[in-house]
């Protein structure tokens, strides 16, 4: 554990500000002084004045990228001991992260509890090295001490030999302790993680040969940061070494019980069912949180959150054993802690995320290489005003040559906030096909809230604008209703920046908020698209004909223009007419179709 009254610094490497906010604001609870650095040249120039104790590096980096900073750290004797923990979107770079000095890795987006706990881990790893390498000095001193009596002494040995042996037992048991340290947590004299990983590999070398079922379970005690907090570190400390010996009178000898770092713990352990497991896992949750932790007069009770994931062959390795438990003990802490993820029972989930994740380096290499098109949808006016207007829509071309749709691949940009980067791409594949279609064609693009959320939206808008010398009449940008309120003041000042210069704002799938009226009053939007949800079964439910005309008309009262989305039929369509809805989008009247296709004839 690291020891809270001592400073440490972190210098955190990235290029997008953002990024480093964000890391800065998850670290604050360690209270450590935090450098920063945009560049990998800016770093490295840190580095000459000043040498922190841990490095967070983004790999992705423009003119220097975050190996190539780590392959000159490393090089150098100087800085070559602090530990670099990189910073990654994709896990396609994580070999080449380790093989040029990195000690570990965080997929982005960051999450707070992940990176404090790998951050914690190799603090108090440096911390321990660096104990390491002191005990070795003394120990070299106390050699070389030795050989000079033995040397001074060989003369005299008959008198000498008593404080010879004397000397020789204090060397081996500084050896001893050496050894010991380096295999056991100083806190609670448990193995460490270095020695678990050693054991787990061990295991499953083994393990399926004789057809033995070994378990491994990974603890999280939740409110742990309470007792820091509240009494400070040295109840912290006598906290962890409890828990230790509650764990150790629950096992037996013959299984391997580690402090992990911070307040985790891991067990190893051998039954001959899942089942008998889940009961010995439910045992020690139990007796965790049945436990009372007293500290002069205050007294503490505590849960557990935890992952129990069979060792089979399915698994083909520690670090990979490791990944699938810190995963699904993140699964219980997302649940609100005090819960026991077991991997078979949520191997699904998890596993799907995991498959999300693998989608991200496609979506990057999508935008580099260009895999994306355009597709279009006509907005077609109920009554004949002269106009074309029409959606632009995003699909992704496989490596097949086959056409994706949005929502294999939109949902998971925008989980893992990689959205505004097609964002970026769309808007400027839209202003170059604008920049060729004649002045009474209008386009609708789509924008994200988390590009909405970006400090540079107008300004890279105002940038496309100048380098395509389009008309920004013919544009017009569609928010969803959600990400507007969402992002009610970025929204506000987009639509104040852009529409001065002729550029027009839809509020998309509009109905779906809980105070929509509300905020169609705020937002001086050019069109409200109504949510298909409403229009689909508008023929069918007269509850969705009210909601419809009710919006439409609030909409008019404001002189707004009304799309209603989702129209498949003749008979929705006689409705909208009869609502005076001024323009609808579907399948009865389009169904979409490549931009390229498009002519305005």
């Amino acid at each position: 554990m690291i020891n809270r009254n001592m400073t440490f610094s972190i210098l955190a490497v990235d290029d997008d500000p953002t990024n480093i906010n964000v890391i800065i604001s998850h670290l604050k609870p360690l209270n450590a002084k935090m450098l920063i650095a945009t560049s990998g040249d800016a770093a490295l120039e840190i580095l000459k004045s000043v040498q922190p104790d841990l490095i967070i590096l983004d790999i992705n980096m423009p003119n220097m990228s975050g190996l190539e900073v780590c392959k000159q750290i490393k090089s150098d004797p100087l800085y070559k001991h602090i530990p670099v923990l990189f910073l990654t979107g994709s896990e396609k770079d994580i070999s080449e992260a380790f093989a040029v000095g990195g000690v570990d890795y965080i997929i982005k987006p960051v999450r707070s509890e992940e990176l404090i706990a790998r951050v914690n881990t190799h603090l108090t790893l440096s911390t321990l090295v660096d104990s390491l390498d002191k005990a070795n000095v003394m120990l070299e001193s106390v050699n070389e001490s030795l050989e000079i009596k033995v040397a001074e002494r060989t003369k005299e040995l008959v008198a000498a030999n008593s404080n010879l042996r004397r000397e020789i037992d204090e060397r081996r048991r500084l050896q001893d302790k050496l050894t010991y340290l380096s295999n056991h947590d100083f806190i609670t004299r448990m193995f460490n993680r270095n020695s678990m990983e050693m054991e787990l590999k061990n295991v499953m070398e083994s393990s399926y040969e004789e057809n033995k079922k070994y378990y491994f379970l990974f603890i999280d005690l939740d409110q742990f940061k309470v007792v820091n907090d509240t009494c400070g570190h040295i109840a912290g400390d006598e906290l962890l070494r409890q828990v230790a010996d509650l764990l150790r009178n629950l096992f037996s000898k013959e299984d391997i019980i580690a402090r992990m770092g911070g307040d985790e713990f891991a067990v190893l352990f051998n039954l001959d069912s899942l089942e008998h497991a889940i009961r010995r896992t439910s045992a020690v949750k139990e007796a965790v949180e049945s436990y009372r932790f007293e500290w002069g007069d205050e007294a503490f009770k505590h849960s557990l959150s935890a992952a129990l994931v069979e060792i089979d062959e399915s698994i083909d390795s520690v670090s990979h054993l490791m990944s699938i438990a810190e995963r699904t003990c993140f699964e219980s802490k997302r649940k609100g802690g005090s819960e026991v993820s077991v991997y078979n029972y949520t191997k699904q989930h998890i596993d799907k995320t995991h498959q999300q994740m693998r989608i991200i380096p496609l979506i990057h290499h999508a935008i580099e290489h260009d895999q994306f098109t355009l597709y279009y949808q006509e907005i077609t006016p109920i009554i004949e005003d002269g106009t074309r207007k029409i959606e632009v829509l995003i699909r992704l071309v496989g490596s097949d040559g086959k056409i994706k749709p949005p929502g294999q691949f939109i949902p998971i940009a925008e989980k893992f906030h990689i959205i505004t980067e097609i964002d970026k791409w769309v808007i400027r594949k839209a202003f170059i096909a604008v920049k060729e279609l004649p002045s009474h064609v209008e386009v609708s693009i789509n924008l994200s809230g988390d590009f909405i959320a970006k400090s540079s939206a107008v300004d890279l808008i105002k940038r496309y604008l100048a380098e395509y010398e389009i008309n920004p009449h013919q544009v017009c940008f569609e928010i969803t209703e959600t990400s507007a309120i969402s992002n009610i003041e970025s929204t506000q000042s987009l639509l104040s920046s852009l529409q001065p210069l002729g550029f027009k704002f839809a509020l998309d799938d509009f109905g779906t908020g809980t105070s929509s009226y509300e905020y169609l009053k705020e937002l001086s939007v050019d069109y409200v698209k109504i949510d298909g949800m409403f229009v689909r079964d508008i023929d069918k439910d007269d509850i969705s004909q009210k909601m419809v005309e009710s919006i439409a008309g609030i909409a008019k009262a404001k002189g707004i223009k009304v799309v209603a989305e989702c129209i498949e039929t003749a008979e929705s369509l006689d409705i909208l007419r009869s609502l005076n809805i001024d323009y609808y989008q579907g399948y009865y009247s389009h169904v979409p179709e490549s931009l390229v296709n498009f002519r305005a004839d």
